[in-house]
C-alpha cells in the first residue's frame, strides 16, 4: 500500500476528461453531459439495486459506492443515532445510497453543495488544482430526481445550497452517524472535518472520496489527524478503493 501519509499527489490534482469539450460546453450543461455520456456507454453500470440508477448520478468508484451503503446500512441496523451528511453532493448519486439505505427509517440526511463548480484553490491545491476552479457543476435538479427515484422521504432530507463557510456555521445537526466527504480541495475538506468530525456519533464512519487524488484534500485529512491522534485511516487499495475511519 502506497504511504499516502508522507508520499504527494503526483501533479497534485487528477487529468481531466475531454477538456476542449469542457471548456465549451456551458457549466450548466455539465450534469445533463455527464448523465448522457454514463447512459450510452454504459460506464460504471451494474444490474442490482440500487446501483443501476444510482450510477448515472455519481463519479465515485463502484467500491466507494458499496462501502458508503453497507456503512449507512450497518449504521441504521444498529441504531447507531445521528444524521447521514454529505458534503459535495454534485448529482446526488451518493446521498441516493445514503437515502437507500434509510429508506425504512426516520434518518435524517444533510446534503451541502454550492452547485456552482469547485471554490478557488490554495496553495495548499498546488498549481495542478487551478484548472479545476469553477468546474464539477452538479446539479440540484438531478439530486431531487434520483432521491425521487427511491422514494426518499423528502421532508427527511434537508438541503444547505451554498459556500461551506457560509453554510456549515448554520446547520443545526448536533449528531452524525456518517459523514461523506467529496469536496476536493484543501480549505473545504479542513474546514469539514473540523465542523463535523467533533459531532460524530460513537460507532460512526467518516468516508473521504478524494483523499488519493487532490493533494489538496490530503493535506487537509493528514494535518487533521495529526491534531486527532484517535483517527486511524483506512485507505483501500487498489486505486479507486475506499477511504474512511471510525469513531470508537
Amino acid at each position: 500500500m502506497t504511504d499516502y501519509f508522507n508520499d504527494p499527489v503526483a501533479g497534485d490534482a487528477p487529468k481531466q476528461s475531454y477538456p476542449l469539450f469542457r471548456r465549451m460546453l456551458p457549466k450548466k450543461l455539465h450534469p445533463l453531459a455527464r448523465g448522457l455520456r454514463k447512459r450510452l456507454t454504459s460506464e460504471g453500470y451494474r444490474s442490482e439495486p440500487p446501483f443501476n440508477v444510482t450510477y448515472r448520478y455519481t463519479q465515485s468508484s463502484q467500491r466507494r459506492q458499496d462501502s458508503i451503503l453497507e456503512k449507512a446500512t450497518a449504521l441504521v441496523r444498529d441504531g447507531v443515532p445521528g444524521h447521514f451528511v454529505e458534503c459535495g453532493v454534485l448529482d446526488g448519486g451518493t446521498a441516493a445510497l445514503l437515502a437507500y439505505a434509510a429508506r425504512n427509517s426516520d434518518r435524517k440526511i444533510a446534503l451541502f453543495d454550492a452547485w456552482a463548480g469547485m471554490p478557488e484553490a490554495t496553495a495548499e491545491d498546488g498549481d495542478g488544482a487551478l484548472k479545476w476552479e469553477g468546474d464539477i457543476v452538479g446539479s440540484p435538479a438531478r439530486v431531487r430526481r434520483v432521491l425521487k427515484k427511491f422514494g426518499a422521504r423528502m421532508e427527511n432530507i434537508e438541503v444547505y445550497k451554498g459556500w461551506f463557510e457560509d453554510t456549515l456555521p448554520v446547520s443545526k445537526i448536533e449528531q452524525i452517524a456518517f459523514l461523506h466527504i467529496d469536496c476536493d480541495f484543501f480549505e473545504p475538506t479542513k474546514l469539514v472535518l473540523e465542523t463535523f468530525v467533533p459531532r460524530l456519533a460513537s460507532g460512526g464512519w467518516v468516508q473521504i472520496d478524494d483523499y488519493t487524488s487532490f493533494e489538496g484534500c490530503r493535506l487537509a485529512v493528514n494535518a487533521f489527524i495529526e491534531e486527532n491522534p484517535w483517527v486511524d485511516l483506512t485507505v483501500e487499495s487498489p486505486a479507486g478503493g475506499a477511504i474512511y475511519f471510525h469513531k470508537p
